[in-house]
């Protein structure tokens, strides 16, 4: 009992040693400046997220699936509105102007001036908001090369594989940010581009002059125009997840058929540049996956697009938006893939932002809401990509997150966590000429 008794002092010291330094950890941890900035703004972008959510919750249906669609619209000079929220139930003579989330010009929106096709973007925004709706993004395919929409109204944009035969990464860059601006002065939001694969001998024949070339030439290339467009207010859009082959998807479904070892050679120029831009895009292709006895992937057997697998992929290498390609390719419907099963498909898949060629979404709309009437999980896809919408129009000033004051928010008057509101951004900047034209002789001087 002695000895026992003996060793009491020195437990007790080591007690308090250890209660004292917990203390003092505690204590410094909690007044630590760097650890209380990083606390404050994980409960800011916590704040952020929840009014992206509690907006998106309250829209419309209407409004609320429109935001999924990137569709082709009609006119050059005014906007005109091709249908009404009827579609989505079937009676497509009723209901208000359906407008799509995201405005797509093809060639034929290309106006003869700078100032016609600003005016027509412009008017755009002004019928989306007399409707009472939320702003669109504009987009446009404006690779360089033979894809490009502006090649009569903005400065010269040689193709990719061009550009990496003429120019150093940072001469591309400068080329891009002065196409950017140029962009930013029409109203444009987004540019489906840059291709992002590598140029090999199975896609050469389809990509021809679209890629910048090895891997090493699009890892340092592909950054630079990313980084160019994503600094002046232009979102990108990578392209096409997880690649191609020489098949042409407008006409068939591509097949590439890869051992898992592989997977990682056609992933890796998305997964260095994913997390700089804005959005990706998948690919139709069929990219099955072997496992080690030779088995197809079940996941894996179905166009990119729609492929569970290959959208995990996607997002684990750091993407924003997801874009399926054109879901009214021939070729889908000829393999099982009609457009009102292609949409199901698509979005149940993870895809957040359906793109369509054709002029009219309210049909295959109506099928997803549908959907997601009778299927909780569904409908939560279909929220989760609303908000990520929603998101990226905050991010391009197209929508705005105001910092509400306490006295303004009962919920944040009894808490010290910042609360936000979404409201839609009135801001509709008048062209400017003298912008356009400075950044069109820049562009243009490249070639001299």
């Amino acid at each position: 009992m002695s000895r026992i008794l003996s060793f009491l002092p020195a437990v007790f010291l080591l007690l308090a040693l250890f209660f004292s330094s917990s203390i003092l950890f505690f204590s410094c941890k909690k007044t630590d400046p760097e650890a209380l900035a990083r606390l404050e703004q994980e409960r800011d972008e916590k704040a952020r997220r929840q009014a992206i959510a509690d907006f998106a919750a309250a829209l419309p249906d209407d409004q609320k699936i429109a935001q999924l669609f990137l569709v082709n619209v009609e006119g050059d000079r005014n906007f005109i509105p091709v249908e009404k929220t009827g579609a989505l139930t079937g009676n497509r003579e009723e209901g208000e102007a359906l407008l799509p989330g995201g405005c797509l010009l093809f060639s034929y929106n290309i106006s003869e001036s700078p100032t016609q096709i600003a005016a027509y973007i412009a008017s755009i925004r002004r019928f989306y908001q007399a409707h009472h709706n939320l702003p669109p993004y504009v987009a446009i395919d404006q690779e360089g090369g033979y894809v490009n929409r502006l090649r009569k109204i903005t400065s010269n944009l040689v193709s990719q594989k061009k550009v990496a035969e003429w120019f150093s990464p940072e001469q591309a860059y400068a080329l891009y940010a002065a196409q950017a601006r140029q962009l930013s002065c029409l109203g444009i939001q987004m540019n489906l581009a840059p291709v992002v694969e590598v140029e090999t001998d199975a896609n050469r024949d389809f990509l021809d002059t679209r890629s910048f070339g090895s891997l090493e030439q699009v890892l340092s290339y592909c950054a630079a125009e990313i980084a160019a467009y994503e600094k002046h207010g232009i979102a990108t859009v990578i392209k096409h997840f997880p690649g191609n082959n020489n098949t042409d998807p407008h006409t068939g479904l591509p097949r590439i058929d890869m051992q898992q070892d592989e997977v990682e050679t056609y992933l890796t120029p998305f997964s260095c540049l994913a997390s700089a831009s804005s959005a990706l895009l998948m690919s139709h292709i069929i990219a099955q996956v072997r496992d080690v006895n030779g088995l197809v992937q079940e996941e894996t057997a179905m166009p990119a697009c729609f492929s569970p697998y290959w959208i995990e992929a996607a997002r684990k290498c750091g993407s924003g938006l997801i874009f399926s390609d054109d879901i009214f390719m021939g070729a889908l419907a000829d393999n099982g893939y009609p457009p009102d099963v292609a949409v199901v498909a698509a979005i149940d898949a993870g895809v957040n932002c359906i793109m369509l060629s054709e002029k009219t979404f309210g049909q295959v709309a109506g099928t997803l809401l549908a959907k997601a009437a009778v299927d909780e999980d569904f409908a939560q896809k279909i929220q989760d990509s609303v908000c990520r919408v929603i998101a990226y129009k905050v991010k391009a000033g197209l929508l705005n997150l105001e910092k509400m004051e306490k006295s303004e928010d009962e919920t944040a008057r009894k808490s010290s966590a910042p609360s936000y509101r979404v409201m839609i951004s009135a801001n509709l900047p008048a062209f400017d000429q003298d912008a356009f034209k400075a950044a069109y002789d820049e562009g243009m001087s490249f070639y001299k």
